[in-house]
């Protein structure tokens, strides 16, 4: 295996922007990285030019120590699997399989015992006398997920791999992609839009939007600490609550005064907040800032419960059980914030409640720059 370099990656399609801006870093030898981003972010496009497949306007991409700017994809000894499935229609599934293990002039034994592994690996040992026109969507998409597993490559490439895959397989087959990257110690860029497939098979995560790396972390950091508005928003589910308004420093207070919600205030007291914190805040005292707290942090109360910490007034429109746990839509002052709550709440529909968090839960960002403020 091989780790993959990128340097200062641009691609230009001939507009006057371009698609990906200046994208740098690095996959490690072994590493499972995650390319996570809205459509049309710029992902996919720079997986393709990590393949091979789309030629870069400039910088560099390494895989081991050689510079690929200018080999065939061939020549990159890269496996790809992508959301067109690009199977033979003449072939069946196994000779589908089978194919990079011929051309590669694999014994007729070892391509045997390669193909039936990844074939009860990703549950398809069962249609491998059938041919690609027979097949459902999601069963042509793990076909062309195994037929880049089967193969020994520098770097396994995967983009959207799952999408197509119905939910009830979706599931195995990451734990089972997660298992072969784990036991095969596979380096693996991959793909998708869905953060929580990010979360659950990356080492680290790349956030993109607009051709740009937003940040690069594990998904504890990305979670944890968003380096800006638009992680914050895009790691988690359900989204980050996100609130606009002034930070004041009345009577020994720092107070939210959350500006569309006709004055509600989240208020914390100083002397409970570390130095750290209050430093880090001390430029945004009587200025505008944006609080962003997610929602597994907001906790539901009965109201004017007297707890210390910020407390916003609402009033409950719906709860959803979801099992485990359960989501509440809270409108404070004409708008709607979500929680986490346990399965079953004594409230219903209409009843007055609050929302408490503490001052280690809320995130401050930075409104010209929409940067999360450090501390």
């Amino acid at each position: 295996m091989a780790q993959v370099v990128l340097q200062d990656v641009h691609k230009n399609y001939g507009a006057s922007e371009d698609a990906v801006k200046g994208v740098s870093f690095t996959c490690r030898d072994g590493e499972f990285l995650v390319l996570l981003g809205p459509s049309g972010c710029g992902k996919t496009t720079t997986l393709r030019m990590i393949a091979g497949l789309e030629s870069i306007t400039s910088g560099t991409i390494m895989i081991g120590n050689r510079v690929v700017n200018k080999l065939t994809p061939q020549q990159r000894n890269v496996a790809m699997a992508f959301e067109t499935y690009a199977l033979y229609p003449p072939l069946t599934v196994y000779e589908n399989i089978a194919f990079p293990l011929r051309v590669m002039k694999r014994s007729p034994q070892e391509i045997d015992r390669r193909v039936h592994e990844v074939a009860e690996a990703l549950s398809i040992a069962d249609i491998l006398t059938m041919r690609p026109d027979e097949l459902a969507g999601g069963q042509k998409q793990r076909v062309s997920l195994a037929r880049a597993l089967v193969r020994e490559p520098a770097v396994f490439l995967m983009d959207e791999p799952l999408s197509h895959v119905d939910a009830d397989v979706r599931y195995r087959a990451r734990a089972e992609i997660k298992h072969i990257k784990v036991t095969s110690g596979a380096t693996v860029i991959y793909v998708t839009h869905d953060q929580i497939e990010a979360v659950a098979l990356a080492d680290r995560v790349v956030v993109m939007d607009q051709g740009v790396v937003q940040q690069i972390g594990t998904p504890t950091e990305l979670y944890y600490k968003p380096a800006n508005l638009f992680v914050a928003g895009f790691i988690g589910e359900p989204p980050t609550n996100v609130l606009h308004g002034r930070l004041e420093l009345p009577d020994g207070q720092v107070q939210f005064v959350w500006a569309d919600g006709a004055g509600a205030t989240l208020s914390f007291p100083a002397d409970r907040i570390p130095s750290a914190a209050l430093t880090a805040l001390r430029p945004y005292y009587g200025r505008n800032v944006i609080v962003g707290i997610r929602p597994q942090r907001l906790v539901m109360r009965p109201p004017a419960t007297g707890e210390a910490g910020g407390v916003l007034a609402g009033r409950l429109l719906v709860h959803e059980f979801l099992g485990n746990e359960g989501i509440a839509q809270v409108e404070v002052e004409g708008n709607v914030l979500e929680c986490v709550t346990e399965p079953d709440v004594p409230f219903v529909a209409g009843d007055p409640v609050s929302l408490w968090v503490g001052f280690q839960d809320v995130l401050f960002f930075d409104p010209a720059t929409t940067r999360r403020v450090e501390y």
